[in-house]
């Protein structure tokens, strides 16, 4: 594509028109990339400043590697053409979206956007939808390295997916997205709100900034509609203050029938809902999902099929066979203090289950203030605690395991092992029968990053030899 094409829909309807440095002429564009290593020839890069790095640093790199031109919000030193906009990241939404040819507005797509919930919600929306005779697709935590990729990045998952012919996305949309723009272009068709909690505050400083954050997407250029979960203080001011239309939502909308280990029961608008994802909370996503389905125009048998089919996601409440008469095992993503106390409360909803015990640690170099407060869930919630790492990634493990120990009482009673293996061996050796041990923290992720340095690691595979070591 002309980057002259590029700037006149760029400059559509703009008071303030971008700065070009240079002769843009005869500039054709070929992609787009915003880290200089993987510039390819014919590239237009943009200079985005990261919380580490500013792009205008490496824009020479970039040049050298082949691109075409560059995006900046200051003049730099070359002789490339440079285009320079007031904020680079909001440019390379935009930009992004007219490269690809608005790919989002040929499907129906979905938002989804909380503390926790997000990507079982959009995966119950892609089953229902599929069952509502919909092509359908997801992106987020399980499809990509990050919950929502950068903007050329999404742009051209969405473009791809519109030309494998498909007519419906579901995807994750978090906080770091929205206050980066990744989004800015797009307006979904539905946005779903789960709910809010203690998380990325080393990012967005305060509850008030990350509620901010999140309520960009319910917004009229962001969302047509919404579904509000009003379960939490956030989503009822959400519900109050939200100025696109909207429903909200709640787990007191449907009646619990049963809650076990394998499924739970409960009735939606007076259908039973058999639904093979156990846990509490997955009935509170199962809520949302349902009435944004019918938002949607899908029929109430196309929801319960949806609803009743979907599998438990690989990491998310993922029960491990327990064989030999050894203690239930669930492995959960749960990283949060409110998403750890939903996971530890449905353990205790489970019938027959005696005592619970969980396994877990804090990621390293990231929201410090979180960590106490996980130890006080932990404590308050569960029979017993083996206190482990994560992924420590630049910190030391003993650090972080003393941050979660300040939110204990009585933190002499805590199992403290930093190696997670020998911790989850550990709590499996000591547990009953009709005991649930609990691994949360990291899910389906398949290593542990210690010092830079990735080592494999993966929650369900430890457990699966742990409940073997204890046959024996």
């Amino acid at each position: 594509m002309k980057l002259t094409k590029i700037l006149k829909e760029f400059n559509l309807g703009r008071t303030s028109k971008p700065e070009v440095i240079g002769n843009s002429k005869g500039v054709v564009v070929k992609g787009l990339s915003y880290d200089s290593r993987n510039v390819k020839e014919g590239d237009l890069f943009f200079c985005i400043s990261g919380e580490c790095n500013d792009g205008h640093d490496y824009a020479q790199e970039a040049i050298t590697n082949g691109a075409a031109a560059v995006i900046v919000d200051r003049e730099i030193q070359t002789h490339s053409p440079q285009i320079k906009v007031d904020n680079v990241r909001s440019a390379m939404a935009e930009i992004a979206e007219i490269f690809f040819n608005f790919p989002s507005k040929k499907l129906t797509t979905v938002g989804v956007t909380g503390t926790n919930g997000k990507t079982t919600t959009v995966n119950l929306l892609a089953e229902i939808a599929t069952y509502a005779g919909e092509n359908a697709a997801s992106i987020g935590t399980l499809t990509g390295i990050r919950t929502t990729p950068e903007a050329p990045d999404l742009q051209k998952q969405i473009h791809d997916l519109a030309e494998e012919g498909k007519s419906f996305l579901a995807m994750e949309v978090s906080s770091h997205a929205l206050s980066q723009r990744r989004i800015s272009n797009i307006k979904y068709d539905l946005a779903i709100f789960t709910n809010l909690s203690h998380d990325h505050l080393d990012y967005h400083g305060d509850m008030e900034s990350y509620y901010e954050a999140k309520s960009l997407l319910f917004t009229p250029n962001h969302a047509k509609y919404a579904v509000i979960n009003v379960d939490t203080p956030f989503g009822k001011r959400l519900a109050q203050e939200i100025e696109i239309p909207h429903k909200t939502v709640s787990i007191g909308d449907v009646k619990i029938i049963e809650e076990s280990i394998q499924r739970n029961i409960f009735q939606w608008e007076g259908k039973t809902i058999e639904m093979q994802t156990p846990g509490t909370f997955n009935i509170e996503n199962a809520v949302s999902a349902a009435f944004a389905a019918e938002a949607l125009g899908f029929k109430k048998d196309s929801i319960v099929k949806g609803l009743s089919q979907a599998q438990a996601l690989p990491g998310r409440f993922e029960v491990i066979d327990s064989k030999n008469n050894g203690p239930t095992v669930i492995i959960d993503y749960s990283h949060t203090p409110d998403g750890l106390r939903k996971v530890l409360l449905s353990a205790q909803n489970i019938p027959g289950i005696k005592n619970v015990h969980v396994v877990f640690g804090c990621g390293g170099d990231r929201d410090k203030s979180k960590r106490p407060q996980m130890g006080a869930v932990s404590e308050n919630a569960a029979t017993d605690v083996y206190l482990t790492s994560d992924n420590p990634r630049s910190e030391d493990e003993r650090s972080i395991i003393n941050d979660v120990l300040a939110g204990f009482r009585n933190p002499t009673d805590v199992y403290i092992e930093p190696d997670r293996r020998k911790a989850i061996f550990q709590a499996i050796k000591m547990s009953d029968p009709k005991d649930v041990v609990i691994i949360a923290g990291k899910g389906n992720e398949v290593s542990q990053e210690i010092k830079g340095q990735f080592h494999p690691f993966k929650d369900s595979d430890v457990a699966r030899d742990g409940l073997e070591a204890r046959a024996t």
